[in-house]
């Protein structure tokens, strides 16, 4: 009876891993494309004013974020999507004229959220239909 609780076990931890597994192999699939997009985040440091770029990579490091936004309801096809409409986004970043770690607003959030969006779907949505099929697959041969 033990064994079989212990075979069970495995294969929950062993799915537990596969998702992590498949997530973070999407996070950075996204990520890679992203930057082969040629998307450049603009950013203004709040402290001196001064405007810089950064790449897709540079700009995930940071992980304090503060924002402002309105959610849109539209029809897409036969669905209602809710989506944010950015007024304000910043992160913390060393600006690289003044040399402090300061608020830096993203000036293209918008621009880069409609350039984000259909390649993360895309990939994490590859990630979560794996996931479906490792289910049904589990519960066929555990049942």
């Amino acid at each position: 009876m033990y064994a079989w609780l212990a075979v069970a076990l495995l294969a929950v931890l062993a799915c537990v891993i596969v998702m992590v597994g498949l997530f973070v192999a999407a996070w950075r699939r996204t990520l890679a494309q992203v930057e082969a997009s040629g998307l450049r985040y603009r950013m203004r440091c709040e402290t001196c004013g001064y405007e810089f770029d950064l790449s897709p990579r540079e700009f995930a490091r940071s992980k304090f974020r503060r924002s402002r936004s309105t959610t849109r309801t539209r029809v897409k096809g036969v669905a209602l999507v809710n989506e944010p409409h950015y007024h304000y986004v910043a992160k913390r970043f060393d600006c690289p004229a003044c040399g402090e770690r300061t608020w830096c607003e993203n000036l293209n959030a918008n621009e880069a959220r409609d350039v984000v969006n259909p390649i993360a779907l895309r990939n994490f949505g590859a990630a979560l239909a794996v996931l479906v099929v490792i289910g049904f697959v589990l519960r066929a041969v555990l049942a």
